[in-house]
């Protein structure tokens, strides 16, 4: 056991953790880059291999945290490396060399770009927003108004001017258990195959919320 732990090698182990996470933080922000808007997302309830919005956002959270860490305690173990990087190797001394040189200028270029939103920076936006649109092209997937699923069903009630003593007779023929109107479409479909925004469709079309 003691022979193991010597031969444990922190800068291959921290190399790899970069390795891994860098990869899930790929996959995960191509994921957060295609997936529908936020409140259509939470609205229909949509999931990407069994992980909804949520789910994927805290992938991509925590997995940068891993990365940053890691890269943290790389950066540590390699600042020899690193410094050798940025000295001239013939007088042996520090210098604007111009490999940091493009590193510094290609970074401020994507970071203006960025934050001013001109060409192709814009154009990467546009297709991300293009391809978030296809998950339900043709469809009315949006809800009466943001984050419908997280307001209680008396205020919903309210706020579109239905009948909230319909609405729950209806959620309970339907097999939810809706005794109030405090509850959420949210926690209602929360251990359910049904989305938010179908189960207000469907209660939508009960006569019984006009009278």
């Amino acid at each position: 056991m003691q022979q193991n732990r010597q031969n444990f090698n922190l800068r291959s182990f921290f190399s790899l953790l970069i390795t891994f996470s860098g990869l899930v933080m790929l996959i995960s922000g191509l994921v957060l880059y295609v997936m529908p808007e936020g409140r259509v997302a939470y609205w229909t309830d949509w999931r990407l291999i069994g992980l909804d919005k949520e789910q994927w956002g805290t992938i991509h959270t925590f997995l940068s945290l891993i990365f940053f860490l890691a890269a943290g305690f790389h950066l540590y173990y390699n600042w020899t490396v690193l410094l050798s990087y940025l000295k001239d190797r013939v007088k042996r001394s520090f210098a604007l060399r111009r490999e940091l040189l493009a590193t510094l200028l290609l970074g401020a270029i994507c970071l203006h770009g960025s934050i001013s939103g001109y060409a192709p920076f814009s154009s990467v936006m546009d297709l991300g927003a293009t391809i978030k649109k296809t998950w339900y092209a043709g469809q009315d997937v949006h809800p009466p108004f943001p984050h419908a699923e997280l307001m209680p069903l008396k205020q919903l009630a309210k706020r579109i001017d239905f009948n909230l003593a319909g609405a729950l007779e209806h959620l309970r023929e339907k097999g939810f258990t809706a005794s109030t109107g405090d509850i959420t479409l949210k926690e209602l479909t929360a251990d359910s195959s049904n989305s938010p925004a179908e189960v207000f469709e469907a209660m939508m079309m009960d006569d019984r919320l006009y009278r």
